[in-house]
C-alpha cells in the first residue's frame, strides 16, 4: 500500500533566493512541542513593524526551511508586502529535535502550529495581533483544524485539499501524462481502488496482494510509484501489513460511496467555521490534487459565509506548486529550465493582502 497523507505534495520548491525584493531581517525561532524543540526563523521587513504575521504550513514530507532556504522566493515576497513570516522545520528535520513522522496525523500537525502561535504571542512579536497562514496541499486540512481552536485572521490556501485522500487521482493523472491510454490507466486505477478498499476495511493481506497485482506488474507504476513484485509472503509481512492498517485507519473513515478515505469527518462543517478572508490559489494543471473538487467545496462552504470573503484564482499552465510546467507531471524535472512561478502569482497575493487591509 502506498500510504500518502494525501498530498505527496507541496514538499517541493519555492527555494530560489534571487532577485531579493526587500531588505529583510532574520532571527531564530523555536518552541516546544511534545517535549521536543522545533526550530525555525522569524523573517520581517527591516526598519518597519509589520501589521500581521503569516505562518507557513508546508505540505507532505520532510522540510529544510532553515538550512535549505526552502520557499525562499515566496518568503521574500511575503516580507516585501510588509508581513512578518514565521516558519519552522518539522520534527526530525533541519535542527528540529525528534524523529520525522511521514504519517503525522493532520490533527497533530494542527496542535504543533498552535504551540508555535502561543510562543509567538508570548514573545509579543510585532504583528502578533493579526495572525494568518500561507499553506500548501496537506495544509488544506491542517489550517481549518487550527482555526477551530485558534481563530485565524486570514488564509492563503495553495493547492488545497477537499475532504478525501488524493493518491488515486495522482496515480491516474500521472499515468495519462506518461502517455498511457485511457483504458489501461482506468484498469490500473480500478486495481488501486479495490486494493485501497480492502486495505481500509481491514481486509486480508492475501486479498490485497491479489487486487493490486496489476500495479506491481506494470513498468510505469513501478517507475513512477515504486510498486514492485512481492515474493514469498512471511508472517512478518502480514504483521507489518496489519500494523499499517491499524495506523492508517486510526483517524477519519472509509467512504463507501466514493471508495476513498476521509481524513477529517464532517470537513464541510469545519470549513463553515472560517470567519476570515480566504484566498484559494490553484494550478489548472495540478496532477496531484483534484483542485476542481476543492474549489467546489470551498465555494459551497467558505463561500457562503460573507465574513470569509472567499476569493479564488486558477493559474493556467501551472502545476501543484504553482510553477509553470511542461508536462506538469508529479516529480517533473524542471531544474534544467529557469524556475518560473505562475504568471501574476505573487502579484495576486499582494493585491489581495492590500485589498483586505492586511498590509498597507
Amino acid at each position: 500500500m502506498k500510504k500518502r497523507t494525501a498530498c505527496i505534495l507541496g514538499f517541493l520548491l519555492f527555494w530560489s533566493t534571487s532577485n531579493v525584493l526587500a531588505q529583510m531581517s532574520s532571527e531564530p525561532f523555536e518552541f516546544q512541542f511534545e517535549n521536543k524543540t522545533l526550530r525555525g526563523l522569524i523573517e520581517k521587513p527591516e526598519n518597519k513593524n509589520s501589521k500581521a504575521i503569516v505562518i507557513i504550513i508546508p505540505g507532505y514530507g520532510k522540510t529544510n526551511f532553515v538550512k535549505g532556504k526552502w520557499f525562499g522566493r515566496l518568503r521574500q515576497n511575503l516580507v516585501d508586502t510588509g508581513l512578518t513570516v514565521v516558519l519552522w522545520d518539522k520534527m526530525g528535520c533541519g535542527d528540529s529535535e525528534g524523529v520525522f513522522d511521514a504519517q503525522q496525523p493532520v490533527e497533530n500537525s494542527a496542535l504543533e502550529a498552535i504551540a508555535a502561535i502561543k510562543e509567538i504571542k508570548r514573545l509579543q512579536i510585532p504583528g502578533s495581533d493579526k495572525i494568518g497562514f500561507w499553506g500548501i496541499s496537506r495544509a488544506g486540512w491542517i489550517v481549518p483544524l487550527i482555526n477551530e481552536q485558534y481563530p485565524m485572521d486570514f488564509w492563503i490556501s495553495v493547492s488545497g485539499t477537499d475532504d478525501k485522500e488524493n493518491f488515486g487521482y495522482l496515480l491516474k493523472s500521472n499515468l495519462l501524462i506518461s502517455g498511457m491510454k485511457e483504458a489501461e490507466a482506468e484498469r490500473l486505477y480500478n486495481a488501486w481502488m479495490l486494493g485501497h478498499k480492502i486495505y481500509n476495511t481491514k481486509g486480508s493481506y492475501e486479498d490485497y496482494l491479489k487486487a493490486t497485482q496489476p500495479l506491481r506488474q506494470d513498468s510505469t507504476c513501478q517507475k513512477l510509484f515504486g510498486y514492485k513484485e512481492i515474493g514469498e509472503v512471511t508472517e512478518e509481512d502480514i504483521k507489518k501489513f496489519k500494523e499499517g492498517q491499524q495506523q492508517y485507519t486510526g483517524k477519519g473513515h472509509f467512504d463507501a460511496e466514493s471508495g476513498l478515505w476521509v481524513y477529517i469527518d464532517d470537513f464541510d462543517k469545519t470549513l463553515l467555521k472560517i470567519n476570515c478572508p480566504v484566498l484559494g490559489l490553484f494550478g489548472a494543471n495540478d496532477s496531484q490534487v483534484d483542485w476542481r473538487k476543492t474549489k467546489k467545496l470551498y465555494e459551497e462552504t467558505i463561500g457562503v459565509n460573507p465574513d470569509a470573503k472567499l476569493a479564488i484564482q486558477v493559474f493556467e499552465n501551472c502545476n501543484h506548486v504553482l510553477q509553470q510546467c511542461v508536462t506538469c507531471a508529479w516529480r517533473e524535472d524542471l531544474s534544467a529550465t529557469n524556475w518560473a512561478p505562475c504568471d501574476s502569482y505573487y502579484e495576486t497575493m499582494r493585491a489581495w493582502l492590500e485589498e483586505k487591509g492586511i498590509v498597507d
